[in-house]
């Protein structure tokens, strides 16, 4: 009877592996993310942290040298927003408030409040250590959730699917999991967004190398685009990426020891927003091939630190950016000239945010995050309003966020609630500094509850 229960389990997961084509869905985890060498466990808080090495599920495969681990949870959230907001995800995923809207008779329609109660963030996965291959230990992991959206209700989609090599310092990883830029630092918070729009959110399809040295470890990834991708004129979509010939890059180390973890890395992505253009050839209306290109930095630092008793946990992390709208942040790009031949030229959008999140307790976990972002404008002029592309709005001078939470976890089940009150500065784009003048706060205050069954 168990090995009919077991060989139902994986056909579940094999099935929800195929033929998921999830669309641009922003999605996260509330739960505390930490990670091994490349890979990822979920669990809620520290507490459950432990719990995670007594997992009743795990048992081994007739084939020899293979171990495998089922996880997942039943999540359900209930939330309550003062106003409209910029959010996906049927609101699960809140990122900020969205700006005034009057009327005629000075109503304000975006004054609106709402609620929702939803399960969709429920999740399964599978990890599977296998046989050493080339003298290096075998892992892979598949992991879905409800996230994905069809027309009319929701639908399994893809979260992680990766296999990895680890030798004693190096470890190779191919398929898609978090992008380095999420990183290990992550708030340990309630709400779904995971401190969106503070703190990257980006899973992705990627080749990755890391090479650990005593107490450092140094990491390179290539990486292209899929659920999480960049905007331009065709809305959001990986092809800007595709076409820009290279994946994007990252390299970064950390450093961690008696408690304490440190950081940085460096990212460069290249897109080409178009590939054809409409111009004007010897006085007759044509099509052209364009070679449009544009290049973006960003860079992070980070540190944690967590006390032996793994009761009280300190973070803060700080971004500089162009064009990050693939993390989920408010950034982006823009047209900076038309040439004569009917091609453009472009300029990145930039900005700073950086957050601190702390965290104490147990069985009872109490917790404070605090986030900021802050518009830094363009290089060059831009040309028009209408050809600027960005993750949310392009009329934003500053966000910030204060969101305290409180969290009581029992051996499977954990109960949060936490409060966000979170602020937007609107105002005008200035075309030739690419910032905001005469910028007015819009806030929200969002009350969000969490049940989850841990397994």
């Amino acid at each position: 009877m168990k090995s009919v229960i077991r060989g139902c389990f994986f056909s579940l997961l094999l099935a929800s592996s195929v033929g998921v084509n999830a669309e641009s869905v922003a999605i996260s985890d509330s739960s505390q993310v930490t990670h091994d060498s490349v890979g990822v466990k979920v669990v809620q808080g520290d507490s459950l942290n432990r719990l995670s090495k007594r997992r009743s599920l795990e048992f081994t495969s007739p084939k020899k040298n293979f171990k495998f681990v089922p996880y997942g949870f039943i999540r359900n959230d209930f939330y309550y927003d003062s106003r409209q907001n910029f959010e996906t995800a049927s609101g699960l995923f809140y990122i900020i408030p969205k700006d005034v809207n009057e009327n005629p008779e000075g109503e304000d329609l975006n004054g609106v409040s709402s609620s929702g109660f939803l399960s969709i963030a429920s999740r399964l996965g599978v990890k599977v250590y296998g046989p050493q291959v080339f003298k290096a230990q075998s892992y892979a992991q598949l992991e879905t959730d409800f996230a994905g959206f069809s027309g009319s209700t929701t639908m399994l989609r893809i979260r992680q699917a990766f296999c990895r090599l680890d030798w004693e310092k190096t470890s190779l990883l191919m398929g898609q999991t978090w992008h380095p830029m999420f990183g290990e630092v992550v708030p340990t918070i309630q709400s779904l967004a995971t401190g969106s729009p503070f703190q990257p959110f980006n899973r992705s399809p990627q080749v990755r190398i890391d090479w650990r040295a005593r107490s450092a470890k140094f990491y390179l990834s290539a990486l292209y685009q899929f659920q999480y991708s960049s905007v331009g004129p065709n809305g959001s979509s990986p092809s800007y990426l595709v076409n820009g010939k290279v994946p994007e890059l990252y390299v970064g180390f950390d450093w961690r020891k008696n408690g304490w973890l440190l950081g940085a890395g460096l990212d460069y992505l290249q897109i080409r927003p178009r590939v054809v253009a409409n111009a004007v050839v010897d006085g007759n209306e044509t099509t052209i091939k364009v070679d449009e290109m544009i290049g973006s930095w960003m860079v992070n630092a980070f540190i944690q630190y967590v006390s032996p008793s793994k009761k009280l946990s300190v973070k803060v992390k700080s971004i500089f950016g162009e064009n990050m709208s693939h993390l989920l942040m408010l950034s982006g790009y823009g047209v900076s000239r038309m040439n004569d031949d009917g091609s453009y030229e472009y300029t990145n959008l930039k900005n700073s945010t950086s957050w601190f999140n702390i965290v104490y307790g147990d069985k009872w976990q109490i917790g404070l995050f605090a986030g900021y972002m802050k518009n830094l404008g363009s290089d060059a002029k831009l040309m028009s309003e209408e050809t600027t592309y960005v993750f949310g709005f392009n009329n934003i001078d500053y966000v910030y966020r204060i969101s305290p939470m409180l969290c009581y976890n029992l051996k499977r089940f954990s109960f949060g609630l936490e409060y966000e009150l979170t602020t937007a500065a609107f105002g005008d784009l200035n075309l030739n500094t690419g910032k905001v003048d005469t910028p007015h706060e819009v806030t929200n205050h969002r009350a969000v509850g969490v049940i989850m069954f841990n397994f």
